[in-house]
C-alpha cells in the first residue's frame, strides 16, 4: 500500500449545467480518469438522502453546479506534486466563470473506491488516460527546477530559562483574568506541556482557525510585549514574530485566496475592517521591535524583515537592511525568499512579480496557491511568503 500509486482529486464549481459539464469534457480531455458533475447540494435535494432538507453549506453557491475528478497521471507523482495540473483546473474554472477548490488525493484504490459516482459523465480507461496526456501540447509533468544550495541555519540565542520563557508567555494567556500568572502557576504547569503549546493557544486565541475577528488586533500588544521580553529565548520569538506577520497580512491573505471566488460571485475585493485594524496595530508597534535590529540574532532579523514586507510604510527605515539580508544569501534558497521580502517591502507590483516567478521555477506548489489573475501582486505575494516563512522556521 505505501508504494501504491497516488491519485488526486479535484472540484470546481461553475454557474450553470452547461458549464459544468463543458469544464467536465475538457478534465476528460486532459486525462482525467473520472469526472462528475451534480448540482451544488444535490444530496440536500435528494429524498433519499440522509442530507435531506439540511440547511445548505454553501448558499452563496445556490444554483451552481459541481464538477468532481480523479486524476492518475501515467507517470506517477508524488503528493503535492501537481502544481502544474492544480493551475490548469483553476484555467478551466475560470473560463467558465467559476472557481476551483483546491486538490486532495489518496491512495489510486481508496480513491477510486470513495469516488462518488452520482452525476458521472466521464470514466476513462487506462489507455485512454495515456493517450489523452500524451496528446496535450504541454510535457506531461512540469517538475520543479533543482533549487539552489541550502542556506546556513540562522544563528539565534538560547533560551536563557524555559521556567521563566513559559512564565512571560503565561501572562499573556491569563492577561484578562483577575489572578496573576504567578497565582495560577500550578494550573498552568500541569496544562501546557512547553512554551510552544502555549505561544499555539495564544495565537489560536487572536486569530482562530486564521481568522481575523474585532479583538485580534487588540491581541496585537501581547505578542509585541512578548516579542521584547527577553525572557524569551530566540526560536519562540521568531514565531510570536511570524505570528504578527499573519495578523498583518490576514486580510490580504485572505483576498488571494478568496480572489477567484468573489470574481466569480461578483464581490468586491477589500480587506475586511477587522483586517484594516489588525495590520494597522502590528504597524503601529514595528518601530519599537525594529529599534532591537542591531542587537537581535539572525533568525530574529530574518522575522523582522516579513514585518517590514507586510508594514512596508512603517518599516521604511529597515528596507536597507532587508537588501543586505538578501544579498547576504545570496545564491542559496534564502535568497529568494528575501528576494520576495524586498520586493514587498518596495511595495513595487513588478518586483513582486519578478521574485514571484523567479520561486515558480523550483517551488511551484508554493507559487501556484497564489496564482489568481484577479488578486493583486502583493496580496499573491504575503500568500506565497506566509508559506515560505513557515518552512524556514521548521528546519531552524
Amino acid at each position: 500500500m505505501a508504494d501504491e500509486q497516488f491519485a488526486f482529486t479535484y472540484s470546481l464549481t461553475v454557474p450553470s449545467e452547461r458549464a459544468a459539464r463543458a469544464a467536465a469534457d475538457e478534465l476528460a480531455q486532459r486525462g482525467h480518469r473520472l469526472v462528475a458533475v451534480r448540482i451544488v447540494d444535490h444530496f440536500i435535494l435528494d429524498p433519499a438522502s440522509w442530507w435531506y432538507g439540511k440547511p445548505s453549506m454553501r448558499p452563496e453557491f445556490t444554483g451552481w453546479w459541481d464538477v468532481f475528478s480523479v486524476f492518475l497521471d501515467p507517470a506517477p507523482r508524488p503528493a503535492g506534486g501537481d502544481a502544474d495540473e492544480l493551475a490548469a483546473v483553476r484555467t478551466i474554472a475560470r473560463e467558465h466563470g467559476g472557481v476551483a477548490n483546491g486538490s486532495g488525493g489518496g491512495h489510486k484504490s481508496t480513491v477510486l473506491r470513495a469516488f462518488t459516482r452520482v452525476g458521472l459523465v466521464h470514466e476513462l480507461t487506462d489507455e485512454e488516460v495515456v493517450r489523452r496526456r500524451s496528446a496535450l501540447a504541454e510535457p506531461v509533468a512540469v517538475a520543479a527546477r533543482p533549487g539552489p544550495a541550502p542556506a546556513a541555519p540562522l544563528a539565534f540565542r538560547d533560551t536563557p530559562d524555559e521556567q521563566a520563557e513559559m512564565t512571560a508567555i503565561a501572562e499573556q494567556l491569563t492577561a484578562d483574568d483577575d489572578e496573576t500568572a504567578d497565582d495560577d502557576r500550578d494550573g498552568w504547569d500541569e496544562e501546557w506541556t512547553d512554551a510552544g503549546e502555549m505561544l499555539g493557544a495564544l495565537f489560536d486565541g487572536a486569530m482562530h482557525q486564521g481568522t481575523c475577528y474585532p479583538h485580534t488586533a487588540h491581541a496585537v500588544p501581547g505578542f509585541v510585549a512578548l516579542a521584547l521580553d527577553e525572557r524569551v529565548g530566540d526560536r519562540y520569538r521568531a514565531w510570536i514574530l511570524l505570528d504578527l506577520f499573519m495578523i498583518a497580512t490576514v486580510g490580504r491573505r485572505d483576498l488571494s485566496v478568496m480572489a477567484d471566488q468573489r470574481h466569480a460571485l461578483g464581490q468586491q475585493s477589500a480587506e475586511t475592517l477587522e483586517a484594516v485594524a489588525a495590520r494597522e496595530a502590528v504597524a503601529g508597534s514595528l518601530p519599537r521591535l525594529a529599534e532591537r535590529w542591531d542587537e537581535s540574532s539572525e533568525l530574529v532579523r530574518f522575522c523582522l524583515a516579513a514585518l517590514v514586507a507586510a508594514c512596508p510604510e512603517a518599516g521604511a527605515a529597515l528596507r536597507p537592511e532587508v537588501s543586505r539580508l538578501r544579498r547576504a544569501d545570496a545564491g542559496t534558497d534564502r535568497e529568494v525568499t528575501l528576494r520576495l521580502m524586498e520586493a514587498l517591502a518596495e511595495d513595487d507590483p513588478r518586483l513582486i512579480e519578478d521574485a514571484l516567478r523567479d520561486l515558480s521555477a523550483w517551488k511551484p506548489k508554493t507559487a501556484t496557491g497564489s496564482d489568481s489573475p484577479y488578486a493583486t501582486a502583493d496580496q499573491r505575494g504575503f500568500s506565497a511568503l506566509e508559506s515560505l516563512l513557515i518552512e524556514e522556521l521548521d528546519r531552524q
